[in-house]
């Protein structure tokens, strides 16, 4: 009976390469995938931080639901300051809003610096 002359393969490598492949990784450091592993973390804190800094645009959101809510309800009761009020209004949106604009920086800078 004839052996055959060539060596099974697995994925298209034959069991010399893939007991070499294990050899050379079993005699590796464990640390050597310590860079990789510390970025992978960098990139999940980056996220997490940028999702914890996002949280101040909700209190943006609210914010101004109550300011123009509460505009509304007083020029409702006093007609006669409504003009005096809406320029009020303005003031606070423009205010508010730049707290939105500036947690946007801060999730950019985390992001991206």
């Amino acid at each position: 009976m004839k052996t055959p002359t060539h060596s099974p393969t697995v994925f298209g490598l034959n069991a010399a390469s893939i007991a070499s492949a294990i050899r050379s990784n079993a005699a590796a450091s464990p640390y050597q995938s310590a860079p990789a592993r510390s970025m992978s973390i960098l990139a999940a804190s980056k996220m997490v931080g940028a999702g914890c800094a996002t949280i101040a645009l909700a209190g943006v959101g609210a914010g101004l639901g109550v300011m123009f809510g509460s505009l509304i309800n007083g020029a409702a009761r006093n007609p006669n300051i409504a003009k005096q009020l809406v320029g009020y209004a303005l003031l606070g949106f423009a205010l508010t809003e730049s707290i939105a604009l500036f947690s946007l920086l801060v999730v950019f800078l985390i992001l991206f610096a």
